[in-house]
């Protein structure tokens, strides 16, 4: 069964002159038609506040590389926030579906907890909610303190389950499981199941199959590709996410693509549908996101410069009027014509097909080039998707059920003639009697009449109080609907009004009295058939209610406020006096944050938020006094915490680049994440030996700046204790660096090597995203049992690369592997 919708984008246009609203956009998306978006967006969103809608600078301190966060703060602080109630008001327009991936990088339990209140009081309906953009990233091997392994990160992000679970209790919940060759990962969360117990319901992963370090010649990419495709989305590879989750686990990919550039062009077009469609044959798949929307169809002329100008002279543009036009890439061209099956249809049928044409793989094996799938349409029509991967070009004749189909294939096709093709167009033909032509490198999208149509469920996208009444809004017009009919009433098991519209996808209800909840269904209609009903929506006819601030951050001339958003809100308003006596009156539109920009150093300040709707402003939340300070500093960075005896944690942090004169450091430690207690203060150094703990107890820290001005706004991350005698079996001595190389020395502590073990070091380059491990054979002398070592030529390196060193001995076909405690190489 294929679910309507299924494909999707990964959505990034923080760094580039788009915004929601943007018109290209806008018009891009729409002609994309994807089932479903992901908001924030991947690597992008780690640094990005889900209550402001920008980056904050605080957020964007804690992590290493600030270079790309950094310029999507310069750009949102030109074009203004990214509000999920924008990205929602998209989707509506074409019924799509939207997934969130959470920021727990730098965002708390307390902060993901108002994002999942705010999406409930603003009928606001999330598919899914993926923990973390590429956790395994964020590992001690790649010196970075995130979370220990995939155990702990499993058990950091229950918090945040448990957080979204208290307002939605039957939310949908992923972790973050792999990247195509991270099984490790993804077996440390497993460890976690099996002693725990799963609190989510849903696996998420992302692939980049194809993916690889080395540069290739076209031809071998090719290959690789040709192979890879086939394994990441083979009955193999998800026994295995089944073997380390459980039978019939929901799957939703994020990020998929091929990532390989002698690839780019016809054949990274025609491996994303076939990606979509091969994991499709999987039952237990939801949603899959090719990444990402605006590199499929981007601005066609670059226009970053003028928001680099902008923010360089503290000026503020409306971005939408800036025309940049649409450039249409092969992979969005591909996709664009096979969301029309995608989007009208509800089930996929067998398909096999006949002359099945092979192209070589990797190791000289061959592999199948070609790939089709048939699609049950809803709309009157059923859909014929083939991919053909080689530059053979092949007649078939379409059977349905052993029978020749008669039928005309209206076809969509696009096609080239050899691989380096970059971008041709899409094209239209005829195929008559069901004898279809399958070109070389191609993806053809066929379709022909049926007698069989359905109308999908509609979707209430906002319900919001106005003046007059309570105006719905739901998405553009269902297919083959001519009218749609609105329930609703007071009592949310008996609507028992109802009103029927045609040719709109608004209505205001008047007929509505203050005070009174109301509750409301949509279904889509024509003179044959109705739709399935579409879920509740609910508001209250009145003015919102008071909010509470929860949380105030200071960065130099600014203060943001954080507040509880409340139900019936359409937006809110900040009122403050400023140093010169004047009121101030903000309207943030409809947010649960707000940086307020331009204050004057070492002044008071008094905050007040309130709601507003269509009957008018709410009551005013009670008085936050803050007092600006450009003296705040910046949290630390990359906290980590290594048990050096039975009474002694050795906690080691990363200072900013550039620190705040006087700045010392909090210490914090708990029992329980995100419960801290101070346990050392003005700490000078980066580092701190806590030789108060006890052996046989868990223990979490973190640490902020201090300064005259007070402590930082938020905890970076948050570091479990962890023990390298845990891996003690295996010792990495020495890495001394060679003229040619580097030789690594291993010490056995607990084992001996015997004649058939398997030994030696594994590197990985851990200076981009890459998962590639380089194996390297050991070597010892005849009589030594205890010790080995491995010799690393400079031409298993790149140049100005950091590289993770690891040991390994394989006994009886169990490999154990040394510690990862800052054994790495550096090159230059």
């Amino acid at each position: 069964m294929l679910l309507k919708c299924a494909s999707g984008f990964n959505v990034r246009i923080a760094d580039k002159v788009w915004s929601y609203t943007h018109p290209d956009f806008v018009a891009s998306v729409k002609e994309l038609k994807p089932g479903w978006l992901r908001y924030f967006s991947g690597t992008m969103g780690d640094a990005f506040s889900s209550a402001t809608g920008q980056y904050d600078l605080d957020y964007i301190a804690m992590f290493d590389h600030q270079k790309p966060y950094l310029k999507g703060h310069r750009f949102t602080e030109v074009k203004g926030p990214h509000r999920v109630t924008d990205l929602y008001h998209l989707l509506s327009e074409i019924n799509g579906k939207l997934v969130i991936t959470v920021n727990a990088f730098s965002e708390t339990p307390e902060m993901v907890m108002e994002l999942a209140r705010f999406c409930k009081n603003n009928n606001i309906k999330v598919e899914t909610w993926q923990f973390c953009n590429e956790p395994y990233f964020y590992v001690p091997n790649r010196n970075r303190y995130w979370w220990n392994d995939g155990y702990d990160y499993a058990a950091k992000m229950q918090p945040y389950a448990e957080a979204i679970q208290e307002v939605l209790p039957d939310a949908k919940l992923a972790l973050n499981y792999t990247w195509d060759g991270v099984w490790t990962f993804m077996k440390e969360i497993n460890k976690f199941q099996k002693t725990n117990g799963a609190y989510w319901n849903t696996f998420s992963k992302h692939s980049y199959a194809p993916h690889t370090g080395k540069k290739e010649t076209l031809e071998q990419a090719y290959k690789r590709a040709n192979t890879k495709l086939i394994e990441a989305t083979s009955p193999s590879a998800m026994s295995e996410i089944e073997d380390y989750t459980w039978k019939g686990a929901p799957m939703i990919i994020t990020e998929f693509g091929v990532w390989n550039s002698p690839l780019n062009g016809i054949y990274s077009g025609i491996y994303n549908v076939e990606y979509i469609m091969r994991q499709l044959q999987h039952t237990n798949t939801t949603y899959v996101a090719a990444h990402e929307v605006s590199n499929k169809f981007l601005p066609a002329v670059n226009k970053n410069n003028l928001l680099e100008d902008a923010f360089k002279n503290n000026q503020q543009i409306d971005t939408d009027t800036i025309n940049t036009g649409i450039h249409r890439d092969i992979e969005g061209k591909t996709l664009k014509i096979y969301h029309e099956a995608t989007n009208n249809s509800n089930f996929l049928y067998k398909t096999d097909i006949s002359k099945m044409v092979q192209v070589p793989g990797l190791k000289g094996i061959e592999a199948n080039g070609m790939f089709v799938q048939t699609y049950k349409g809803n709309n009157g029509f059923n859909y014929l998707v083939i991919t053909n991967r080689s530059e053979e070009s092949n007649q078939f004749q379409v059977n349905i059920n052993g029978t020749p189909l008669k039928e005309t294939l209206l076809t969509n096709y696009i096609s080239a003639d050899v691989l380096k093709t970059r971008n041709p167009d899409i094209q239209e033909t005829t195929y008559k009697n069901g004898l279809i032509t399958v070109k070389p490198f191609s993806i053809s999208v066929s379709k022909w009449k049926t007698n069989s149509s359905a109308l999908t469920q509609p979707t209430i996208y906002k319900a919001s109080i106005e003046k007059n009444g309570i105006q719905l809004n739901w998405g553009g017009e269902v297919g083959l609907a001519t009218a749609y009919k609105v329930y609703y009433g007071t009592d949310a098991l008996n609507l028992n009004k109802s009103v029927t519209v045609k040719n709109k996808t608004a209505i205001l209800v008047e007929a509505v009295e203050k005070g009174k909840p109301y509750y409301f269904k949509l279904q889509a209609l024509n003179k044959a058939i109705e739709s399935p009903i579409s879920d509740v929506v609910s508001v209250t006819f009145n003015k919102p209610e008071q909010p509470e601030i929860f949380k105030v951050s200071r960065r130099d001339y600014s203060v943001t406020l954080f507040w509880k958003s409340v139900a019936n809100a359409k937006g809110y308003l900040i009122h403050y006096v400023d140093e010169n006596g004047k009121d101030i009156e903000i309207d943030t539109d409809n947010v649960f944050g707000y940086r307020i920009e331009g204050l004057k150093d070492q002044t008071d300040y008094q905050f007040t938020v309130s709601a507003y709707n269509g009957l008018g402003r709410g009551e005013a939340s009670d008085k936050e006094n803050v007092t600006v300070s450009s003296r705040i500093p910046f949290s630390p960075r990359n906290v980590s915490a290594v048990k050096k005896s039975s009474n002694t944690i050795e906690v080691k942090w990363h200072s900013q680049d550039q620190v705040l004169e006087g700045t010392s450091y909090n210490v914090y430690r708990g029992e329980k994440l995100h419960e801290f207690t101070k346990i050392a203060t003005a700490v000078k150094d980066t580092v701190f030996l806590d030789n108060n703990i006890l052996n046989d107890k868990q223990y979490y820290y973190t640490v902020k700046g201090l300064t005259d001005a007070g402590e930082s706004n938020f905890y970076p991350n948050i570091a479990t204790a962890f023990s390298a005698k845990n891996n003690d079996k295996i010792t990495i001595q020495v890495v001394e660096t060679k003229e040619d190389g580097y030789l690594v020395k291993v010490k056995l502590n607990k084992l001996q090597l015997k004649e058939n073990d398997a030994f030696g070091i594994i590197i990985n380059n851990v200076s981009y995203l890459n998962v590639e491990d380089i194996k390297i054979e050991g070597t010892r002398r005849p009589e030594e049992t205890k010790q080995f070592q491995a010799f690393i030529p400079s031409s298993k390196v790149k140049q100005n690369s950091n590289y993770t060193i690891k040991a390994f001995i394989t006994k009886q076909g169990k490999t154990l592997e040394s510690a990862l405690v800052n054994q790495h190489i550096t090159t230059k």
